[in-house]
C-alpha cells in the first residue's frame, strides 16, 4: 500500500493579527478629576466610619492616598472638600427640591406661608440626611479646620434662604426677619436632634408620628406669631 504523497503546495500565509486599540492616554484633566473624586470618596468614608471627629486634612491625606498639596491645590483645604462633597453627593438638595413646588408657585405665596413651608421642609430634609447632620454638628468641635468646613457648608444653605428673603420685600420687615431667624434656628435644631438625641420632651423625633406632632406644634407657633395676624382679625 503506497503512502499518500505530501502536498507540494506551500501552506497559505497566516492572517496577520490586527493590532488592538491603543490605550488612551489619560489627560492631566482626567487625572485631576480622578484624584478629586478619590478625595471626595475618602471624605465620605471618614464621615461615615468615624463621624465629624474623624475629619481633618491629615486623616484625609491618609485615607485618600494623596498628597496634602493636592487637597489645597484642588480644593483650597478641608472646607472646599466639604463643599465639593455636598455637591457631588447631593447632600444638600436645591431649594426647589426642598419646597416641593416650582419657584414661581412658591414666590406667589404670602410671606408667612413661605416661612412656614421652607422651614418645615428644611427640618425634614435634615432629618432625612444623617451625613449632613453629622457634618453640621462639627461647629461644636474645637478643630478650626472642621469649623471652617461646617461654615462653608452652612453658607451653601444660607444662600438659598437668602433667595427666599429677597423674593418678597415684606420678608425684609424686622418682625419677619426676627420670626424667620427663630424658625430657622428651631428647624435646624429639630432636624439635628432627630439624629443625635431623638427623645425630645417625651417625643421620639426619629418616629414619624412624633415628628409630625412636633412639627405641627412648630407650625402653630409660626401662625400665632405672624405679625399680620392681628391686622387680619381686626
Amino acid at each position: 500500500m503506497q503512502k499518500a504523497s505530501a502536498d507540494p503546495r506551500p501552506a497559505p500565509p497566516k492572517p496577520a493579527l490586527k493590532p488592538g486599540p491603543k490605550p488612551v492616554a489619560r489627560t492631566q484633566r482626567d487625572r485631576r478629576a480622578a484624584t478629586e473624586a478619590s478625595i471626595i470618596d475618602a471624605f465620605d468614608r471618614l464621615l461615615a466610619s468615624g463621624g465629624i471627629a474623624a475629619l481633618g486634612v491629615n486623616a484625609l491625606v491618609k485615607e485618600a492616598g494623596v498628597g496634602k498639596k493636592q487637597i489645597y491645590d484642588y480644593f483650597g483645604g478641608l472646607p472646599g472638600v466639604a463643599g465639593a462633597w455636598v455637591q457631588a453627593r447631593t447632600v444638600w438638595h436645591s431649594l426647589e427640591d426642598i419646597i416641593g413646588e416650582p419657584w414661581d408657585s412658591f414666590v406667589a405665596r404670602p410671606p408667612l406661608e413661605k416661612l412656614r413651608l421652607v422651614n418645615a421642609r428644611y427640618a425634614a430634609s435634615l432629618r432625612r440626611n444623617p451625613r449632613l447632620c453629622e457634618l453640621l454638628s462639627g461647629e461644636f468641635l474645637h478643630s478650626d479646620e472642621v469649623k471652617d468646613a461646617v461654615e462653608h457648608v452652612r453658607q451653601l444653605v444660607r444662600v438659598d434662604f437668602e433667595r427666599i428673603l429677597q423674593s418678597d420685600e415684606r420678608l425684609g420687615h424686622p418682625d419677619m426677619l426676627a420670626l424667620n431667624l427663630v424658625a430657622y434656628t428651631c428647624a435646624t435644631y429639630l432636624g439635628l436632634r432627630a439624629h443625635h438625641q431623638p427623645i425630645f420632651f417625651g417625643f421620639d423625633l426619629s418616629a414619624e408620628t412624633s415628628w409630625l406632632t412636633v412639627m405641627g406644634m412648630f407650625d402653630r407657633v409660626l401662625v400665632l406669631a405672624d405679625p399680620d395676624r392681628e391686622k387680619a382679625t381686626n
